[in-house]
């Protein structure tokens, strides 16, 4: 974590500090968050602490328990499969309605991440999340793009986002689905590509269950 520079609106400054600790896993779950090493290590007083602290609990990002301290969280098998769930249902809903908003433009782009998985599977994670959130901020809808980055910082946190891009097999797995959700785009089904965004979910739910069974 750095120390606080600017004065303004510490809490906002101290939050955002302590959760990009947690997503980059910097801070792992389970670490205690000790408000004094918190205040030397941000140079700021206990206030903006506490108050970024109780954001951070209302979130679900950590964990306060009387006398003993904040905590960041660590997470069941159970809710990291619900997170997947609501992930499943909500970027569905988001592809349907990007479907409405679909252009020849975002199709081409949708193609040409595509296109560069294929060439490139080194950069697969990049492109793979470029696809997905391009398909996400086409739905125009902030709500549901803020419920999705929420879901995502949950993966995050949960160190699965990662976990599929470590297998060749489901990777080129995850193109296929990817070139199945283009072509429905394509024909402007937007039920069929709710279908499909939601059943390349499945399948994604289904490979990490089956990693969370192997470390089990």
């Amino acid at each position: 974590m750095k120390r606080i520079k600017v004065v303004r609106d510490l809490k906002s400054q101290v939050y955002k500090n302590i959760k990009d600790s947690i997503l980059n896993r910097t801070l792992l779950p389970g670490t205690q968050l000790k408000e004094s090493e918190l205040v030397n290590k941000l140079g700021v007083s206990r206030t903006p602490i506490r108050e970024a602290l109780s954001q951070l609990s209302q979130e679900g990002v950590i964990e306060i328990f009387p006398n003993k301290g904040a905590f960041v969280k660590s997470w069941e098998k159970e809710e990291v499969l619900e997170v997947l769930v609501i992930r499943e249902v909500l970027e569905g809903l988001a592809a349907k309605l990007a479907c409405g908003h679909r252009t020849p433009d975002f199709i081409l782009r949708l193609e040409t991440y595509l296109k560069n998985q294929k060439d490139k599977i080194s950069s697969y994670q990049e492109t793979d999340e470029q696809f997905h959130s391009d398909i996400i901020q086409t739905s125009k809808s902030k709500r549901l793009i803020d419920l999705i980055k929420s879901t995502h910082d949950n993966l995050e946190m949960m160190d699965m986002r990662e976990v599929s891009f470590k297998s060749p097999e489901r990777i080129k797995e995850s193109m296929k689905e990817h070139h199945r959700i283009i072509d429905a785009f394509k024909a402007g089904d937007s039920e069929k590509v709710e279908f499909c965004v939601r059943d390349h979910f499945r399948i994604i739910r289904s490979f990490y269950q089956a990693q969370l069974e192997l470390t089990n």
